[in-house]
């Protein structure tokens, strides 16, 4: 399936991405699933792999797929939350700045995220606590 580029206005790499958004959404692609190689893509749309490489790069910044170094692309676990609106919002960015990623978080993934944060500074304190006490103690031995 090639992608229509003489019918749609948008950038080539926005026309695959969203028909890769529209698999996961829909359920074709599901969480966990591999997403077909850049060359795959790439022969299946028609288009080179930089226009490949940026429909991922602009779905990973939507939050619904992530890359393992060596072993592809996949669809997130919580990418049918996070597509909820993901149309509305690519075509308002097209129109205007681009919308951080945090920004489309929901407030119980962001609530849970800066839990995690505030355990790991906890955690952080503490083992410099255990630092600045055993730094005293074998500067107190060092001294004898």
């Amino acid at each position: 399936m090639t992608l229509p580029l003489e019918d749609d206005s948008r950038p080539p790499y926005m026309q695959a991405a969203e028909v890769l958004r529209k698999e996961i959404t829909q359920g074709r692609l599901k969480p966990g699933d591999k997403l077909p190689s850049a060359r795959d893509l790439q022969e299946r749309y028609g288009i080179a792999s930089s226009t490949v490489q940026n429909a991922l790069r602009l779905l990973k910044t939507e939050g619904l797929v992530f890359t393992v170094q060596g072993r592809g692309t996949f669809v997130r676990s919580d990418a049918a939350g996070a597509g909820a609106g993901v149309e509305v919002e690519t075509r308002a960015s097209e129109a205007g700045p681009r919308v951080h990623p945090a920004a489309r978080m929901h407030s119980a993934e962001y609530n849970e995220l800066a839990q995690q944060i505030n355990e790991l500074s906890t955690t952080v304190e503490d083992l410099r606590a255990v630092i600045r006490e055993l730094t005293a103690a074998v500067q107190k031995k060092s001294r004898r």
